[in-house]
């Protein structure tokens, strides 16, 4: 069995005319400077610019998180990392937003926000990792910018994941992350965001993510537009019986 605690971390807070013909090069120009085409282009490997840190303050608490940016107003992240506001920090910007969606059988959730025009942002693929594959995942742990790469060792298809058991395959990776790092995107060689980290064993040294094929629940809906195309799963494989996920 996997069990894991709260992976977020908590930091006690210390105070709460009418129409007229414009040449067609004119209208290009303002058309792709319209907030329709606004979208950023769409990166391939971790970069700050659309994995924003995460912060959600209830009254003397603050949880620390990471998020990835999936869509013009939308990121992805792990569900306890979040709870009602959250503020978005991006290297130039912060926005507040809020929790659209919540997968209550997993742990999953999907913020809105009023993101900066222009915003990068990441394609998700809704194939399976495959056990051998190269990861490269980019967040923050312990409330600083950290990138990482890793290998995936394993399938397992169940785990208990801050106090509730989860049943859906899900994808261990080494090496462990820490605090902070909780919603951090998991991409594949190509760079697509294939998992959501959720969780992490420090000792013996591997993470957890609910991969995106399996993990969305109903919050799928609100992501897929845009992804790479499926590819079937791989098999899974079982974790030690005795393995044990600490706070990540």
């Amino acid at each position: 069995m996997v069990e894991a605690m709260d992976p977020f971390q908590v930091v006690r807070a210390r105070t709460p005319h009418g129409i007229r013909t414009l040449p067609a090069f004119v209208l290009v120009t303002l058309l792709f400077s319209g907030g329709v085409f606004a979208a950023g282009p769409i990166l391939l490997a971790p970069d700050r610019r659309a994995i924003p840190q995460l912060v959600t303050r209830e009254q003397t608490e603050v949880r620390y998180g990471t998020g990835v940016v999936v869509g013009a107003e939308t990121i992805l992240t792990a569900r306890h990392a979040v709870a009602g506001t959250v503020e978005v920090v991006l290297p130039n910007a912060k926005v507040i937003g809020g929790v659209r969606c919540r997968a209550p059988d997993r742990d999953t959730a999907v913020i809105t926000a009023r993101l900066p025009a222009g915003t990068p942002r990441y394609r998700i693929s809704f194939r399976t990792l495959k056990v051998g594959e190269t990861v490269r995942v980019g967040g923050y742990p312990d409330r600083r910018w950290t990138v990482v790469s890793g290998r995936v060792t394993n399938m397992i298809k169940s785990a208990i994941l801050s106090d509730r058991r989860v049943t859906t395959p899900m994808v261990v990776f080494k090496p462990a992350l820490h605090q902070g790092a909780s919603g951090s995107p998991v991409l594949d060689a190509k760079g697509y965001v294939v998992g959501i980290f959720v969780a992490s064993n420090a000792h013996e040294d591997y993470s957890i993510a609910l991969p995106i094929a399996t993990g969305l629940g109903p919050c799928r809906s609100i992501v897929q537009e845009g992804a790479a195309p499926v590819v079937p799963a791989s098999s899974f494989l079982p974790l030690p019986s005795d393995a044990r996920v600490a706070p990540s």
